[in-house]
């Protein structure tokens, strides 16, 4: 069993830095579980500073669509306009997850709760193809007037074309959410990436949203950040409508 682990990574750890396609930025997972049918559309959009360069970028577009009171369907993508070209470009491949309550545990001032989100990574960016798969552990607890979720997982991306290596790397994040009062919270949040060549990646946000109820939420929010041993910093807003897919509309 060590040998065949030995040869998987041997196999599947690319050989230099420079044979890597790099992976965009890692945003933490919640535990929220969409109602039967309910479907959130969650998309922010900003401008990006990396590198000397500014771009507009959709840091996050998921899709999280209720089967059932444990299990979720989740879409997650990224993408950005190029500067120099003017058009749009996927920034990380489309993650096709599953996302499962495993376990809870509901007492009078404290809950606490298991989840797994995994599923295949198929290839949309520049110069990749096949798929890849990626899986996140979730452990999260609530309390009266805040919950926390931590992630920890990895990553097998798909293959670059050029030199058909498999980029690799292991996830890390924390999401945060802070009732501020009814409708108002602040949520901080980071995110650090190990990719296989030994690169650290790490991104903080910290996001101001407001609760429309039925309607879904808003948010305004910074990053900030290094990616590629570069500073990054950021701004943006976000809308994450709701609407009911299945069955009668729901009361705000």
């Amino acid at each position: 069993m060590r040998r065949l682990w030995v040869v998987l990574l041997l196999t599947l750890l690319p050989l230099t830095a420079e044979a890597a396609r790099r992976r965009a930025t890692f945003f933490p997972k919640d535990l929220d579980m969409e109602l039967l049918g309910d479907v959130e559309l969650d998309t922010r959009v900003g401008v990006l500073r990396a590198h000397d360069s500014t771009t507009v970028v959709v840091p996050d577009v998921a899709v999280d669509i209720g089967i059932n009171r444990r299990f979720e369907l989740n879409l997650d993508g990224q993408g950005g306009l190029d500067p120099t070209t003017g058009n749009w470009l996927a920034l990380d491949q489309l993650w096709v997850s599953g996302k499962h309550m495993l376990w809870d545990d509901h007492g009078k001032e404290k809950a606490w709760a298991l989840g797994l989100q995994q599923g295949p990574r198929f290839a949309v960016m520049p110069g990749t193809w096949g798929f890849g798969y990626q899986a996140l552990g979730l452990l999260g607890v609530r309390k009266p007037h805040w919950q926390g979720v931590i992630s920890l997982g990895g990553y097998i991306d798909p293959q670059d074309t050029e030199t058909f290596h498999r980029p690799i790397g292991a996830l890390a994040g924390v999401d945060w959410s802070i009732d501020l009062d009814d409708v108002w919270d602040l949520a901080p949040a980071a995110a650090f990436t190990l990719h296989g060549e030994g690169h650290l990646d790490a991104v903080a946000t910290l996001d101001l949203e407001r609760d429309f109820g039925k309607w879904g939420s808003a948010r305004v929010g910074v990053i900030g950040g290094w990616q590629d041993s570069g500073r990054i910093v950021g701004l943006e807003v976000g809308w994450a409508p709701r609407f009911v897919l299945v069955g009668k509309t729901r009361k705000g």
